[in-house]
């Protein structure tokens, strides 16, 4: 893949106006102009970047020449155009809801000092991100701007599932209708409501309802994306049914915590403490081994600099330097600290530094210092800082190219990613690497009911 450095900074759309403020929205001061690519002002020009001669082709991929022009990125004044995300039949526009007494106050829902205590939900300290600890290299995929329900759509979705799943046979369209189109901070405020009115759990219901992989996607839409990942993680380690032996899949580690910010790292520690009484870390340590093991406990330390400044571009890339291709053998541990431990604005600036200096990329130099688990986790860190998008476009890929298609990591690929604002990044960015659309690939890929829920939850 001859590539000339990360996406030009030239090519991204003006970040103006991102986000739109919603009403009732609180001013996000001290986050990013955007919540997708960070601005990339103040570093090297990437003109003349050298070609990477014999970067090696990535397997299943087509062949990348550079990294495409990002100019067709959705124009970021606002959330990027939706096209195809499936609307809400049926229920009344969604600005400026009344306010919703006799349900948790949603008011300028979400709160960006962390969600509200939630009855019946496990407390989500450090979620979101608080107001300051975002730095411009750094997203949230938790932090979202879809409006609150009202109460009575909220009763409505509620009646709807219950119809859905009551009496003989159960109505799948209907619950993929209600549940795979609605938003990841919707879905938990639905489930509080089925509660409430009927005096059942959702989850269970569900559960008890469907079957196979549907039975996955839908256990899963019904739960927070906090909920999600520590569920995710839990299984990496010990089985969907909880039983040890079967192996663990670092994989799935690697993909659920790399690039992520502090703030996320703290809510998924806690809710993985709330949900199993367990701690995250120490778990986590008694699976994985080694140099890999360190890299993950460094990343759950949530101790990432997210100011975005303060460091020498020059110093840093002679660091990267000396710890691998500058001397026999490698230094880890040096490698692990400057990727964990620095912004990603300015880690991109040394990667782009490096490759003019030394005329290699910093995933070549990662490929002949690294193997194993340890290099997958540091090639994710790698790409992921040079555009989460991108990266997260490649799983998609990577989890439906060869031989069968893995069900599991598609279902929690799409989950996760499945909020309008990462959604569209995400499908923008597969478009432009594989010629052809997320969606179109997963209706070639899989089948039924499972499906149309997955196709509702990526949209057209």
């Amino acid at each position: 893949m001859a590539q000339q450095g990360y996406p030009p900074p030239q090519g991204y759309p003006p970040q103006q106006g991102y986000p739109a403020p919603q009403q009732g929205y609180p001013p996000q001061q001290g986050y990013p102009p955007q919540q997708g690519y960070p601005p990339q002002q103040g570093y090297p020009p990437q003109q003349g970047y050298p070609p990477q001669q014999g970067y090696p082709p990535q397997q299943g991929y087509p062949p990348q020449q550079g990294y495409p022009p990002q100019q067709g990125y959705p124009p970021q004044t606002g959330y990027p155009p939706q096209q195809g995300y499936p609307p809400q039949q049926g229920y009344p526009p969604q600005q400026g809801y009344p306010p919703q007494q006799g349900y948790p106050p949603q008011q300028g829902y979400p709160p960006q000092q962390g969600y509200p205590p939630q009855q019946g939900f496990p407390p989500q300290q450090g979620y979101p991100p608080q107001q300051g600890q975002m730095g411009p290299g750094a997203i949230s995929f938790y932090t979202t701007a879809t409006p609150p329900l009202t109460k009575q759509e909220l009763e409505r979705d509620a009646n709807g599932l219950r119809k859905a799943m009551k009496g003989f046979g159960t109505d799948e369209a209907a619950l993929i209708e209600i549940l795979c189109k609605r938003t990841p901070d919707q879905a938990p405020h639905i489930a509080h409501t089925y509660k409430a009115q009927f005096g059942k759990d959702l989850l269970k219901d569900l559960e008890s309802e469907c079957g196979g992989n549907l039975k996955k996607v839908m256990s899963l839409l019904a739960q927070s994306l906090v909920e999600v990942d520590a569920i995710c993680l839990r299984e990496a380690m010990v089985g969907a049914e909880g039983e040890k032996g079967f192996g663990t899949d670092e994989d799935a580690l690697i993909e659920i915590l790399v690039g992520r910010t502090n703030a996320e790292i703290l809510a998924i520690k806690n809710a993985y403490k709330t949900k199993y009484g367990k701690d995250l870390e120490r778990d986590i340590q008694s699976e994985v081994s080694g140099d890999f093991r360190r890299l993950l406990t460094a990343i759950l330390t949530a101790n990432r600099d997210e100011s975005g400044s303060g460091y020498d571009v020059n110093a840093d890339v002679e660091a990267f330097y000396k710890a691998g291709v500058g001397k026999m053998g490698t230094d880890e541990g040096a490698f692990i600290s400057l990727l964990v431990n620095r912004p990603d604005a300015h880690l991109r600036a040394v990667f782009t530094a490096y490759h003019q200096k030394y005329s290699q990329t910093m995933e070549n130099v990662v490929k002949k210092e690294f193997s194993g688990d340890l290099e997958r986790a540091i090639l994710s860190l790698v790409r992921s800082v040079g555009s989460q998008a991108w990266h997260i476009a490649n799983l998609f890929e990577k989890s439906m190219a060869g031989m069968g298609t893995k069900d599991i990591k598609l279902i929690r690929l799409t989950v996760r990613h499945r909020d309008p604002k990462v959604m569209a990044q995400v499908k923008q960015a597969y478009q432009q690497q594989f010629g052809k659309s997320l969606y179109s690939r997963v209706e070639g890929e899989t089948s039924g009911d499972y499906k149309k829920a997955l196709l509702a939850c990526i949209g057209t």
